[in-house]
């Protein structure tokens, strides 16, 4: 760089502090400047001859795609779709491409990246990482060729092949258990998550609405709570069963409460691990599958009330799934049914 200019060679300069190079180049009389987006030089030379081949061909009437690099793809998608999204997926997408992705597809005109260099990528990631993390960089990188062909950038996506993952059994905690597991988790002395951890058992909350629940919603002498916000955005009625009242009542601070059940600091929501944390804590204690988790308590609570023969419509209608279908994937068949089921033969 001399006297504050960038001094280009072949068409070319390296920004000295973004590392990115630039380009200037002059056709049919008219100055092209700006950046390649790229950081090898090789790949730099490669966009400009591609630009250079478009607007040839744009020149005697052929019109071609603008020439876009997976980065460029990148930030369009973060300005563009990210606001779209949830903060923690777009954080997660953002964190795993930059790191993971941008180093060696980041370059890459989007046209010339195919399976193998996809391919390349998630192998890499995959010799320290899991499986199942692998496939969560996949499905990045997938949603970001698809945000390009929707920009008409690339004629096709790759097909990107997913990992292979070894399914783990999926634990709920057992009817005869169920006391014993409550008994664990109040030991700890933690009343807040002695409740949240009840209303996902007893009353088929997800984590987040368990977290949300406002005392405006409460009902006690109906004995139902109407959720605030929820999943699908519906408002459904929900039933409280007895053994949950004494536990809205140890929490109520005065006669008329406001805000939510479960305050965190400042009033605010409590985080999403509280719950998980002590159910965690009460399943080593019991010798419980380590993975026995919120998600799964709920998938328990399914379970209980199918064990004790409710219908399967109206557990649909508790879990607040719009299909049954859906319902029907939390319930598990245990290797006892199947046996019992089997002797039915004979």
């Amino acid at each position: 760089m001399e006297d504050g200019k960038l001094h280009f060679v072949q068409n070319l300069a390296k920004h000295p502090e973004s590392g990115v190079y630039l380009y200037r180049f002059s056709y049919q009389g008219r100055i092209h400047t700006g950046s390649t987006g790229c950081y090898r030089v090789n790949e730099a030379r490669d966009y400009v001859n591609a630009m250079k081949g478009r607007l040839a061909l744009e020149s005697v009437g052929i019109k071609r795609p603008k020439v876009i690099t997976f980065r460029q793809c990148f930030d369009a998608w973060m300005q563009e779709r990210a606001p779209q999204r949830t903060r923690k997926y777009t954080r997660s997408l953002e964190l795993m491409v930059t790191k993971h992705v941008l180093p060696y597809l980041g370059g890459l005109q989007l046209t010339k990246i195919d399976a193998t260099a996809i391919n390349t990528v998630l192998n890499r990631y995959l010799e320290t990482h899991a499986a199942t993390g692998t496939n969560g960089l996949a499905l990045n990188i997938s949603a970001l060729m698809g945000f390009g062909l929707e920009k008409g950038w690339i004629d096709r996506k790759p097909r990107i092949q997913m990992v292979p993952v070894q399914k783990k059994a999926r634990p709920v905690l057992p009817v005869d258990d169920l006391d014993r597991f409550l008994e664990a988790v109040d030991a700890y002395g933690h009343l807040q998550a002695s409740f949240l951890v009840r209303a996902q058992l007893l009353m088929g909350m997800r984590n987040h609405e368990a977290r949300l629940m406002k005392w405006s919603g409460l009902r006690l002498d109906q004995k139902v709570f109407i959720p605030d916000k929820t999943k699908n955005g519906d408002a459904p009625v929900i039933p409280i069963p007895e053994a949950m009242i004494p536990w809205f009542k140890r929490l109520m601070p005065g006669p008329n409460p406001i805000g939510l059940i479960c305050p965190g600091k400042g009033g605010k929501p409590r985080c999403g691990h509280l719950a998980t944390r002590y159910i965690k804590r009460a399943a080593k204690t019991l010798g419980l599958p380590p993975n026995l988790t919120d998600h799964r308590l709920r998938a328990s609570f399914a379970n209980i009330l199918n064990k004790r023969g409710v219908p399967l419509p109206t557990i649909q209608k508790l879990m607040r799934h719009s299909k049954v279908e859906t319902t029907m994937i939390y319930i598990e068949t245990r290797e006892e049914e199947m046996r019992e089921a089997i002797n039915l033969v004979s």
